[in-house]
């Protein structure tokens, strides 16, 4: 017997940028965690809409590649765009027994490219508050962003054997 392999909603939402259908997918009540700083959680529906419409704004070609589900967790990796760089992530998902999301927690790497979406991401936000808030969280990252860019090709040739 043949079995279909289906794709989590929120997988299938994400690759078709389905902005409504990824917000469904989570709980009213349910909480993301910040790849960036334990404190930064966003809370319910609503704080999640705003977070995929930066995501979306922010990231290209952005790509699932593996899933790996259990009874009422899952594990999506995938890859992504940020500033011409490569970002690779995961998203660990604590599923309710009617299959939405009431937690999920984001994992970024390799810094330089999690700097960049720190950056991107905190313009964003802080955007739709006043563009002062913009320029406040781009200049208080841009320079983490620069050290890791720099860091990172400086930095392998001198400790690499």
């Amino acid at each position: 017997m043949y079995v279909a392999e289906t794709k989590l909603p929120l997988r299938a939402a994400m690759e078709a940028r389905d902005r409504r259908a990824v917000v469904e997918a989570f709980a009213e009540d349910a909480v993301l965690r910040s790849p960036f700083t334990d404190n930064l959680v966003f809370e319910g529906r609503e704080q999640i809409d705003t977070l995929v419409a930066v995501l979306f704004e922010a990231l290209d070609d952005f790509t699932y590649t593996d899933e790996l589900r259990g009874d009422r967790a899952a594990m999506l990796v995938g890859h992504a765009r940020v500033d011409g760089m490569r970002l690779q992530f995961s998203d660990h998902l604590k599923l309710r027994s009617d299959g939405l999301i009431e937690e999920m927690t984001v994992f970024f790497r390799p810094l330089p490219a999690t700097a960049a979406a720190m950056r991107r991401f905190g313009e964003r936000l802080g955007r739709r508050k006043s563009r002062l808030r913009a320029g406040v969280i781009s200049s208080m990252v841009g320079p983490v962003a620069f050290l890791t860019r720099t860091g990172d090709r400086l930095g392998v040739r001198l400790v690499k054997p």
